[in-house]
């Protein structure tokens, strides 16, 4: 058994991992394509609970199928179960924009909104509940040399896919003047994405230690030579100093994901929502989106220059520090200098989300990975849900205020982590395992 796992960590890079990369990259993208979708058509709706939807759709994805990936359907069926749902949600959102006739006043009025809600609930049940699964196979088949750095570049992919909505949304706005027609144009991108998804993920192969926690070694050793057909040298860490345990771990990673999502969403999505002209929100979008989708590419360098828990300590205080100058620029207000600073507040969201997607799905045992992942997310997920609507009769600065003290509950979690916590980069999963 040992051997084979070997064998999957120590493999040279090879066609099968550049599908398995693929595929994780179209998945993150629809991540991004398809929860944007809520933020950018919402001034045409107007409504608090019409974001909560998403929301609440996510909850239930994370934790149902994360539970059954790892109890019995595995990764690679779960993800044809996930682009089932967000194909069905697509084409819904689709038959909505047609069926209202391209009319931007009735996309608020029944049957249409009905379609779009369900739409967007399935799309969010799917690609959220997909998130946990896309940890866990990254962490489980890349090669160790890869690991840290697929598990950043990865899932930046999300970013990427809300940077392109944001910016298909601004166009198709700005020349239509129709909330309809930028409906339409988003869910034609996220087509072409599944379209995408279902041939690569076709190919792949189950993760190996799946197989293995299942007790199937026999099938684990034939997907192991799938991916393991020449063998190199891994540069891995041999002494790994670890006093944690899983349960400190798992409430390190709950705070940090507290401070990265609400901080991301409030900052990348929702000020749009709430403080700015529906002519506004998808360029704030789209700016946001492209400060971390930059940043994304840095810390997929910086994480092999520096131990991981200097890494979260950068960047939740580094978070914290850049949301310093925003909340004094509510003093005299530029929008100019907003999109600058909002810019470098996202370049250190991406770090931190970096590090979450890092340490999530490494630290969790083999046997329930998946579904740890998925209970990680649920407090970030339900949290953000209740700042939707605590936040919605905030003021500007009051707003900006709550997120500078979110980033600065980040950032004294990582200072404890930086202390007492433990490295991760390049160590195999069995040496971090806690029971």
């Amino acid at each position: 058994m040992e051997k084979i796992v070997k064998s999957v960590d120590a493999s040279k890079w090879t066609t099968v991992h550049s599908l398995m990369f693929a595929s994780v990259v179209v998945g993150y993208f629809m991540w991004g394509v398809i929860s944007s979708i809520a933020p950018l058509i919402y001034p045409s709706i107007n409504s608090v609970l019409f974001l909560l939807t998403p929301t609440l759709a996510a909850l239930a994805g994370n934790l149902i199928l994360s539970f059954f990936s790892d109890r019995k359907l595995g990764r690679k069926v779960t993800f044809f179960i996930t682009m089932t749902l967000y194909s069905v949600g697509t084409i819904l959102i689709i038959l909505a924009s047609v069926l209202s006739g391209f009319n931007t006043s009735s996309l608020a009025q029944f049957p249409y909104i009905l379609l779009i809600v369900i739409g967007i609930i399935l799309g969010e049940f799917g690609v959220e509940g997909e998130v946990p699964i896309m940890l866990s196979y990254s962490a489980e088949m890349m090669p160790l040399n890869y690991r840290d750095s697929i598990l950043i570049l990865g899932p930046n992919f999300d970013n990427i896919g809300a940077t392109v909505a944001a910016l298909i949304g601004y166009l198709t706005y700005s020349l239509s003047n129709s909330f309809t027609i930028e409906l339409l144009a988003l869910s034609l991108v996220a087509i072409l994405g599944i379209i995408f998804g279902i041939v690569i993920r076709f190919l792949l192969p189950e993760s190996v230690r799946w197989l293995m926690a299942k007790g199937d070694i026999s099938k684990a050793e034939r997907e192991a030579n799938k991916v393991a057909k020449e063998i190199g040298e891994i540069n891995t860490q041999t002494q790994v100093k670890d006093d944690t345990s899983l349960i400190s771990r798992y409430i390190f990673l709950v705070i940090i994901g507290v401070t990265q999502y609400l901080t991301y969403g409030l900052m990348a999505f929702t000020v749009a929502d709430y403080y700015f002209s529906s002519s506004q929100t998808p360029f704030i979008i789209f700016i946001a989106n492209l400060g971390a989708s930059v940043s994304g590419f840095i810390a997929t360098v910086l994480v092999r220059r520096i131990n991981t828990r200097m890494f979260s300590l950068i960047s939740y205080m580094g978070g914290a520090l850049s949301m310093i100058p925003i909340v004094l620029l509510t003093m005299n207000f530029n929008v100019g200098i907003f999109y600058i600073l909002l810019f470098i507040n996202m370049l250190f969201s991406e770090f931190s989300w970096a590090v979450r997607t890092l340490y999530e799905p490494v630290l969790m045992p083999n046997n329930i990975r998946a579904f740890m992942i998925g209970l990680v997310r649920i407090f970030p997920i339900a949290a953000y849900g209740i700042s939707l609507v605590v936040t919605s009769s905030f003021s500007l600065l009051d707003y900006l205020i709550l997120n500078f003290g979110l980033w600065l509950m980040g950032g004294i979690a990582s200072l404890i982590w930086y202390r007492k916590g433990v490295d991760t980069v390049r160590v195999p999963l069995e040496k971090l395992e806690k029971k």
